[in-house]
């Protein structure tokens, strides 16, 4: 049985042809005529939400001379979370689709809309669910380890992922063209009659994101905790620790980067589960209220990320910032924070070096210029200058790959913190992490 079979007997509506139920439906029933002014309206709310959001941060990167000292692209998670709300718009897109089946009351395929909508929908969730696993592994990553992807190969993942989400949607047309795309359910998606592509091109993806994020976030908050019982071991108290700042901003980061992959696996797992349950079950579909509730869940993902990063992001940006982890400014007469000093405080870019012996922080200044601040103006504590330029491979959390206050290694760390706006401008900045090297050295 070729590809033919079974959309034979074609149907005639309006003096065309199109392929018969279930893979297309004129008139549509009750319920699901009703059932797609939810799904249209939901759609619609993304469409604006997303989009908005989307000019907003796309005008900070055009315009972040204006607004900010460094390039705002350094910011590896707006990068994440802006790419995340582009995949829900492609999404969310294919949805408001709905409403020109509504306004029809029928769903045809093989036609135009149907396959734009298919494909909108298909490789707007494959895309958006690598972006909430991007997002999980980057967040290991700089959580747990302490460091930074460099920029040319965040880029190239971020490339990556695009394409391959593209690749997987393009490869099932590829192979059975306008066949492929059409009424499953609510709306148009991959036909029933090719359920090993589903599986190979979406559902496998889907599955494998959704618990490998929940996986990823179990080991990220478990090493996160061990790290902590072991620079707090010995007795030393968490406020007394001029590590705690540091500690406590890299657990917010990660907590809000977790409410993504959060919100992604509620509101998709309906849909994907409700299509495993029908592969099951010899393609029995499910009924056509899951459906338009189903829907209705997965094309809001891309109103709640919006709102989300509306939420959370002054909170965001003050913790990716070097020296805005809440209320833990100091200046330079407290030689033991590693943080932001009044220096960067006003805009200064500099490097300093701090050495981790026994557990204990000590500053060890550079010698050299301060950059930007001729000799007749410096101040008495300024007369160790820093010599090194910003860099946009840094990280907000290097104390956390060290050890114990119980060590008994010495190790010089270089952190260069980068210009950090006025108080009144902190909560729009964004600096990129901060940069450093670390190297063990002989004990004395």
């Amino acid at each position: 049985m070729g590809d033919a079979f079974p959309y034979t007997p074609e149907i005639h509506v309006g003096g065309h042809l199109y392929f018969p139920p279930p893979y297309s439906a004129s008139p549509l029933t009750a319920s699901l005529h009703r059932g797609l002014i939810a799904i249209g309206t939901l759609a619609l709310l993304s469409v604006i939400s997303t989009l908005a959001l989307i000019c907003f941060i796309a005008y900070r990167f055009a315009t972040w001379r204006i607004h900010y000292r460094t390039f705002l692209g350094y910011n590896q998670y707006v990068v994440l979370v802006l790419n995340l709300l582009l995949a829900d718009l492609q999404q969310s897109s294919g949805f408001l689709i709905s409403w020109h089946w509504f306004k029809d009351d029928e769903i045809l395929a093989p036609s135009s809309a149907c396959f734009a909508q298919g494909w909108l929908i298909h490789s707007g969730d494959v895309a958006s669910g690598l972006f909430v696993l991007a997002i999980a592994i980057h967040t290991f990553y700089t959580a747990v380890y302490g460091r930074r992807v460099g920029n040319r190969g965040f880029a190239a993942c971020v490339v990556g992922l695009w394409g391959f989400a593209y690749l997987l949607t393009g490869t099932g047309v590829g192979m059975h063209g306008d066949k492929y795309f059409v009424r499953a359910g609510a709306w148009c998606w991959v036909s029933p009659a090719y359920e090993n592509d589903r599986l190979a091109f979406h559902y496998i993806w889907i599955f494998l994101i959704e618990f490998g994020t929940v996986i990823i976030y179990f080991l990220t908050f478990w090493q996160l905790r061990k790290k902590t019982r072991e620079l707090f071991k010995g007795g030393l108290e968490r406020g007394n620790s001029r590590n705690a700042a540091t500690i406590e901003a890299v657990n917010r980061v990660t907590k809000l980067m977790t409410l993504y992959p959060c919100v992604y696996v509620l509101l998709t797992l309906p849909l994907s589960a409700g299509r495993m349950w029908s592969m099951a079950h010899q393609g029995r579909p499910t009924s056509d209220a899951y459906a338009c509730v189903a829907g209705a869940l997965i094309t809001s993902c891309g109103w709640v990320d919006s709102l989300l990063y509306t939420l959370t992001r002054k909170r965001l940006l003050q913790d990716t910032m070097p020296g805005q982890s809440g209320n833990s400014r100091r200046t330079l007469d407290d030689s033991n924070n590693w943080e932001a000093t009044e220096l960067g405080s006003k805009g200064i870019t500099h490097t300093r070096t701090v050495t981790v012996e026994g557990g204990q922080v000590l500053d060890t200044p550079r010698h050299g210029e301060v950059e930007g601040v001729p000799r007749s103006r410096r101040q008495p504590s300024d007369a160790a200058g820093w010599e090194r330029p910003p860099s946009p491979n840094g990280s907000i959390d290097p104390i956390l790959s060290g050890k114990g206050s119980g060590g008994k290694t010495k190790t010089e760390i270089t952190v260069g913190l980068q210009d950090i706006m006025s108080d009144e401008e902190e909560e729009d900045n964004i600096a990129e992490l901060p940069a450093y090297m670390a190297k063990p050295t002989p004990r004395r």
